[in-house]
């Protein structure tokens, strides 16, 4: 039994890690494109550029394993059925469920590796990657000099030039013209036949050194008075700032930065916060009772004080009515308020319990997969790749809307977070489960409706 158990995962590790390393690979693909405009305009390093493709493989292994399952058991047990091998072992004396069961075993420690994976290493990778995504949205574009185009990324300055050639770390540039607006009063124009552009990286700064040129200024309070200089060589130094990442830190944390611990942590508070809410939400609602209450028992002490005949009854004047008026209209507008307060307090906590509830429910789809797999592969008969990956696609959609849309009603708070994560995982295994059953006794998964009425025919009897 041991080399039919070795036999059958040897037949999946191969179709797993190919499947997952595809996955992996289309989904960075994927980034490339989305980003890849970002990633070039701004002049980043290529260790910047893998680091960023680094961070994001952490969501993504969590999302590719359970593909990855689904594709190789797909994969393994269509070709076991394809060449018979199936139908020989059970002819050999060995069932399905014995031929299931160290696969079962094996993707079961394949999800415990991804829960320890989602709780400890992927909620620091979406941390680092959020920090790194944001200072490369700050830095500024990189600047690209075009013959014949106007180019205004410099602050305050305007540049156009006729050629350009470019070096490694600077760019010599011909018929230079350069239309400077640092001042309000001086309006600056430099023609130059040629000269060099050179970034300063430590104090981020634009060097151009421009050659064989005249300076044409004009000072707006002296209109009268134009000066024209010519120059053999004339220095502009620029600040750019923006142009090197700046690398940021923060201790802010968003729900999918998380673990487990800090999102109970933050549910437990939440909690106590809706406590302290309730008490003051009793307290501003039974006021006005308690208002009542004393003076109703004031009004009892003095009447008792002094002889009936002296005792008056009040009434109210339209002004008393409008005090009235205004406090019951105060105290609902607070009981409002306090109502609301909680209410979001219970949508944060719904939020937190779906990204807690989501840690170990996408490693549960393994296990989900593999029941729906084992049985689908063998139906199939078909051990190629085309025919596995429509059949998980189409099953992993199907996971993937119910994940998604669950996860938004838990946020609107019409279903439990339990029930928004943990649906999938029981519909998708149900219906593996019962091709498992089906397969294991030999049946069409459809005869099922022939087989109720021999069911009902027998408990008549």
């Amino acid at each position: 039994m041991k080399i039919i158990s070795k036999y059958v995962l040897k037949e999946h590790i191969g179709p797993f890690l190919f499947a997952l390393m595809l996955i992996t690979l289309l989904f960075l693909m994927n980034i490339i494109f989305r980003e890849l405009g970002n990633i070039l305009s701004r002049g980043l390093k290529i260790r910047t550029i893998l680091e960023f493709l680094f961070l994001n493989i952490a969501w993504i292994i969590a999302l590719a394993v359970p593909m990855a399952v689904l594709i190789a058991t797909l994969m393994a047990f269509g070709r076991l059925s394809a060449d018979n091998e199936i139908t020989a072992l059970k002819a050999g004396g060995v069932s399905f469920y014995r031929i299931l069961t160290p696969v079962l075993i094996f993707f079961t420690g394949v999800g415990v590796l991804l829960v320890l994976f989602n709780d400890r290493v992927l909620p620091n990778f979406n941390h680092r990657a959020r920090l790194l995504t944001a200072d490369i949205l700050r830095k500024r574009p990189t600047l690209k000099l075009e013959p014949n185009v106007i180019f205004k990324d410099i602050p305050k300055i305007t540049l156009l030039v006729q050629n350009v050639k470019t070096a490694d770390d600077s760019s010599k540039i011909y018929d230079v013209i350069l239309d400077d607006r640092s001042s309000r009063d001086n309006f600056k124009t430099i023609l130059a036949k040629w000269g060099s552009v050179h970034f300063d990286y430590r104090s981020e700064r634009l060097i151009l050194n421009l050659y064989d040129g005249e300076i044409h200024e004009i000072t707006l309070g002296k209109l009268s008075e134009y000066m024209r200089v010519k120059f053999h060589k004339y220095r502009v130094s620029v600040d750019v700032p923006g142009l090197t990442l700046q690398r940021s830190n923060s201790q802010y944390r968003g729900d999918r930065e998380k673990s487990v611990g800090m999102l109970l942590h933050d549910v437990k508070n939440l909690r106590k916060s809706i406590s302290r809410e309730r008490e003051n939400l009793y307290r501003v609602g039974a006021r006005p009772f308690q208002d009542v209450f004393a003076a109703n028992l004031l009004a009892k002490s003095g009447a008792s004080a002094r002889p009936p005949a002296a005792a008056t009854v009040l009434h109210p004047t339209k002004q008393d009515s409008a005090i009235v008026a205004n406090e019951a209209v105060n105290l609902i507008s607070q009981l409002k308020m306090e109502q609301h307060i909680v209410r979001s307090y219970y949508r944060s906590i719904n939020a937190l319990m779906v990204e807690v509830h989501k840690k170990y429910a996408i490693p549960a789809a393994c296990i989900v997969f593999v029941l729906i797999g084992a049985p689908l592969g063998v139906m199939a008969r078909k051990g190629n790749l085309g025919i596995s990956g429509g059949i998980s696609i189409v099953f992993f959609l199907i996971y993937w809307i119910f994940l998604i849309g669950g996860e938004e009603l838990a946020d609107r708070q019409f279903i439990t977070p339990f029930w928004a994560m943990w649906s999938a995982d029981i519909l998708v295994g149900a219906a593996g489960v019962y091709l498992t059953i089906y397969s294991v006794h030999e049946y069409h998964p459809l005869e099922l409706v022939n087989l109720l009425p021999k069911f009902l025919r027998k408990k008549q009897r």
